[in-house]
């Protein structure tokens, strides 16, 4: 008797045993619901996707370029046991699909998602939020900073320069060549300069505390900051002024690029490239890296070709006409502290103002509209503004310009958006 219950002690054990092991096969052949990776192709393969199945959230860590349009996407979804998941997705109420990438979702507000395996017996409910900045940090908060007496009558050129941690605005007029200076953008003292002739003042630069200017005979005239007397720089007789680099003056001479020091003693000669236009040049000088270059904006057709050149005078094209940017008579040029170089309005071959900003991030290999740094609808179209950098990296002073309508004595202030987030956010953890 004891035997028999002993052997059926055992059998009822191994019996016991099977079917727990069974029961272990059925779990791990159990599909698991959980979603694995989630791709929207239409926003970029740079777009990552985070799968929190702690949380029950999926989200992109980077939030996309304020104003990226979310309501119509069609996002892939790969489960980890294989890619046969079914969908449910819910807005108010709760649609079923069987997804395969045909129905375009809208994200603009978080989607509830209920992953289904195969067997329809497991599920996995998360929460899908494509996010996207709410603000545009890339772009300028401009304020009026008032405006400044004079600039209203008729400019022929103007230039901006900074000196001694001073604005300096000069402008030339049909009557006279003045300047007005100012330390903080709001209070402005107005001189007027001497100077034998009108001057092209878009010509205008400095080595230290002396000006080199062009007038509209071709004469080189030099003055100090100090008495603002232009005089014949009698050292140079042709050539077109650039700009200064390297601690020299830089012409276009013919087919030829020279520099001179500061009194006047030629340092290069170089033959420029056969095929640079050397007419309707417009020169300005930005970082390239750790260096500083010379950027020649010439025009060829109707659009525009960039060349660079070197402090020994070498140039090469860096933009050549293929690129399509468009050539703009009185184009603001300017570089920002991060190295992304801007060409900000202007006049187009047709005659109408430009708002448009175009900027390059590759030391002026390739450019792009920048939406983001266009000229503001309250600033309107401009040409041949004065721009200023202020201390601060991400602050500028926009000065005057001409319009469709006449010149502009306004003064606006551009800020990146990004920097006042930032205040904002560090003055609420103060």
């Amino acid at each position: 008797m004891k035997l028999r219950n002993l052997l059926l002690y055992i059998t009822a054990f191994t019996l016991a045993a099977v079917n727990s092991s069974c029961k272990d096969d059925e779990e791990e052949d159990t599909p698991d619901p959980r979603i694995r990776r989630v791709i929207f192709s239409q926003l970029g393969s740079n777009v990552e996707f985070i799968v929190n199945d702690t949380e029950a959230k999926i989200y992109n860590y980077d939030s996309l370029t304020h104003g990226t349009r979310v309501d119509s996407l069609y996002p892939s979804i790969y489960a980890y046991s294989d890619n046969k998941i079914a969908i449910q997705y819910s807005y108010d109420g709760i649609n079923y699909i069987d997804f395969r990438n045909t129905v375009a979702m809208d994200f603009t507000k978080p989607v509830k998602l209920i992953s289904t395996n195969t067997d329809n017996n497991s599920k996995k409910e998360y929460t899908l939020e494509v996010r996207v900045h709410k603000y545009d940090v890339d772009a300028f908060q401009w304020t009026n900073a008032g405006t400044i007496s004079g600039l209203e009558e008729t400019i022929l050129s103007q230039k901006s320069i900074m000196h001694n941690d001073l604005m300096w605005q000069f402008y030339q007029t049909s009557g006279a060549c003045k300047v007005i200076t100012s330390k903080d953008g709001v209070q402005w003292q107005s001189r007027t300069v001497d100077a034998p002739e009108s001057l092209e003042l878009s010509t205008l630069c400095n080595i230290d505390d002396s000006l080199f200017v062009q007038g509209k005979s071709g004469a080189i005239y030099a003055a100090n900051f100090t008495a603002l007397q232009f005089n014949k720089f009698e050292a140079i007789t042709s050539g077109q002024l650039l700009y200064t680099l390297n601690k020299q003056i830089w012409m276009l001479d013919g087919r030829e690029i020279k520099s001179y020091s500061k009194s006047g003693e030629i340092k290069v000669t170089q033959p420029v490239h056969d095929e640079f236009a050397v007419d309707t040049v417009r020169s300005f000088t930005a970082p390239s890296g750790n260096t500083i270059l010379g950027y020649l904006y010439a025009k060829k057709g109707d659009k525009a070709e960039i060349w660079g050149a070197d402090r020994y005078g070498n140039m090469e094209c860096l933009t050549n006409t293929s690129a399509g940017l468009p050539y703009l008579d009185k184009a603001i040029t300017f570089a920002l502290s991060n190295s992304t170089l801007g060409i900000l309005g202007g006049i187009s071959a047709d005659g109408k103002y430009s708002t448009t900003c175009y900027t390059s991030n590759n030391s002026g290999l390739t450019w792009a509209i920048d939406q983001h740094k266009d000229l503001s609808n309250t600033v309107g179209a401009l040409a041949d503004a004065g721009l200023f950098q202020t201390g601060d990296k991400g602050e500028f002073l926009l000065i005057g310009g001409q319009t469709a309508n006449g010149q502009s004595n306004k003064v606006w202030m551009l800020r990146l958006k990004k920097l006042l987030l930032d205040e904002a956010f560090l003055n609420k953890l103060k």
